[in-house]
C-alpha cells in the first residue's frame, strides 16, 4: 500500500516554512534526518509515494513525525496529520514493525518543542497534543491487532503525559499564576485533550477499545466518564476567554518573510504586543515585508473582530515604528487602507500593553469557577496512570 506525499516533496515543504532549521546548530540531528530523505527512492522512481507495507514504512513514519514536529507551530504546517494518526498504523500488521513504529513516536515526542515553537508554557505546548493523537491512533491499532504489551505501553505514555500536564496546570491555578501563564496552559490543555479525544472516539466499538475510550475521551468536559477537575477548568477557561484568540491565523501564511527565522514564530495569543514590536524592529524584515504583515493582521481583524491578538500585534508594530502604523498605509491594498487607522484598530493603538494585560488578569479572576477551583484543585494531583488499566491478558481476550 502506498499513501501520502513523497518523502522528497515533504522535505521541500519543511524547507519552505522552516528553512532556518538548516542554520540552527541544535537542530543538526533533525536536519540530518531530512537531508537523508531528500532523495527519491530509486526503486520506486522520482516523486513516487512511499510504501507502507514493510519496515520502509516505519522509516517514512519517522520522517513524517519529524516534519510534523518541525512545522506544526509554524505559519505553514505540513499536512500529514491523517497519515501519522491513522493510515500508517492501519498499514502495519507485523508486531516487530509495530514496535519500531512506536519507538518513532517516542523519539519525536522526546524532542524539545521550544526549538520549533514559540507557544511553550511551563514545558507544555500543542506539540504534546499532537503526540497524544499519534499515540492514540497507534493504541487503537494495537488493540485491533491484539498487541497487548504494545497497547499497555502506549496507554502508559498517554497517562504519564496527562498526569504531567494536570500537575502543571493545577500548580499554576493554586499559586494564582499570572493570567498569561494560566490561560496559555489552559489553551494548550484544551487543545491537547481535544486531539486525544477525537482520535479515541473514532476507534472501533470493541470491548478493549471501550475500556480506554472511557479513560481518555472528553477529559476537558464536565460529562467525562472519568472527570478530572483541573482539565474541566482548563476547558472552561479556554472556552470563556481564549477560544477566539488561537485560531490558525491563515492570513499570516501570505507574508513569506515571516518564515525566515525561529524568532518570528507566533506566540500564544492574545499576547502579541512583543511579537508586534519585534516585527517593527527586526533587521530580517524590510518595510515592504512589514506592510504585508500589517495587511494580513488587518485581514485577521476583519474576519474575526472579537480576536484581540491581532490588534495587540498592530499596537506593537505601531509603537516600534517611527511614524507609527500610518507609515505602512500607503503600501496596503486599497480595500484595507481605510480600515488601518479607525474603529477597533484605532482604539487598540491607544491601549498600552500593561493596561491590556491588566484587563486579561481581571477577566481571568472574574471567570465563573476560577476562584472556587483555586480552593478545590490540589497543587499536586494524584497519578491516574494505574487506574482502570486492563491487564495484557484481558486485552488479548477482548
Amino acid at each position: 500500500m502506498r499513501v501520502g506525499i513523497a518523502n522528497s516533496l515533504l522535505v521541500e515543504q519543511v524547507r519552505n516554512t522552516a528553512a532556518w532549521l538548516w542554520d540552527t546548530p541544535s537542530a543538526a540531528s533533525l536536519v540530518a534526518l531530512f537531508d537523508a530523505a531528500d532523495e527519491p527512492d530509486a526503486r520506486a522512481g522520482p516523486g513516487a509515494e512511499p510504501a507502507l507495507d514493510d519496515l520502509a514504512g516505519v522509516r517514512t513514519l519517522r520522517l513524517r513525525l519529524a516534519a510534523h514536529y518541525a512545522t506544526v507551530a509554524t505559519f505553514v504546517p505540513t499536512d500529514v496529520d491523517a497519515h501519522i494518526r491513522h493510515h500508517h498504523w492501519m498499514a502495519i500488521d507485523d508486531a516487530n514493525a509495530f514496535a519500531a513504529a512506536r519507538a518513532c513516536i517516542d523519539e519525536a515526542a522526546g524532542r524539545d518543542a521550544t526549538l520549533v515553537s514559540a507557544r511553550v508554557t511551563d514545558g507544555v505546548s500543542g506539540h504534546d497534543g499532537e503526540w497524544f493523537s499519534v499515540r492514540a491512533g497507534a493504541l487503537g491499532r494495537a488493540l485491533s491487532l491484539g498487541l497487548a504489551d504494545e497497547a499497555a505501553a502506549l496507554a502508559a505514555r498517554i497517562d504519564a503525559e496527562l498526569d504531567r500536564e494536570e500537575r502543571l496546570f493545577a500548580a499554576a491555578v493554586a499559586r494564582d499564576a499570572p493570567a498569561r501563564t494560566t490561560l496559555a496552559l489552559a489553551t494548550a490543555l484544551a487543545h491537547n485533550l481535544g486531539d486525544l479525544s477525537r482520535v479515541v472516539d473514532a476507534w472501533p466499538k470493541t470491548l478493549a477499545a471501550h475500556v480506554y475510550r472511557a479513560r481518555f475521551s472528553r477529559l476537558g468536559h464536565a460529562d467525562a466518564d472519568q472527570r478530572r477537575p483541573a482539565f474541566v477548568l482548563a476547558g472552561d477557561l479556554n472556552k470563556e476567554i481564549m477560544a477566539h484568540e488561537n485560531h490558525r491565523f491563515l492570513a499570516l501564511r501570505k507574508p513569506r518573510a515571516l518564515r525566515g527565522s525561529r524568532a518570528l514564530l507566533l506566540p500564544v495569543g492574545p499576547w502579541f504586543d512583543d511579537w508586534g514590536e519585534q516585527i517593527g524592529r527586526s533587521a530580517m524584515l524590510d518595510d515592504g515585508d512589514r506592510a504585508e504583515v500589517v495587511g494580513a493582521l488587518i485581514e485577521l481583524h476583519l474576519s474575526s473582530p472579537r480576536q484581540q491578538g491581532c490588534l495587540r500585534a498592530l499596537a506593537g508594530i505601531h509603537r516600534a515604528t517611527r511614524g507609527g502604523l500610518a507609515s505602512y498605509v500607503v503600501d496596503l491594498p486599497a480595500r484595507l487602507r481605510k480600515e488601518a487607522l479607525r474603529g477597533h484598530i484605532r482604539e487598540a493603538l491607544d491601549v498600552s500593553r500593561e493596561h491590556f494585560e491588566a484587563r486579561i488578569e481581571k477577566r481571568l479572576r472574574a471567570c465563573s469557577g476560577y476562584a472556587s477551583a483555586r480552593r478545590s484543585i490540589p497543587r499536586s494531583t494524584g497519578s491516574r496512570s494505574t487506574q482502570a488499566v486492563p491487564s495484557a491478558r484481558r486485552i488479548a481476550r477482548a
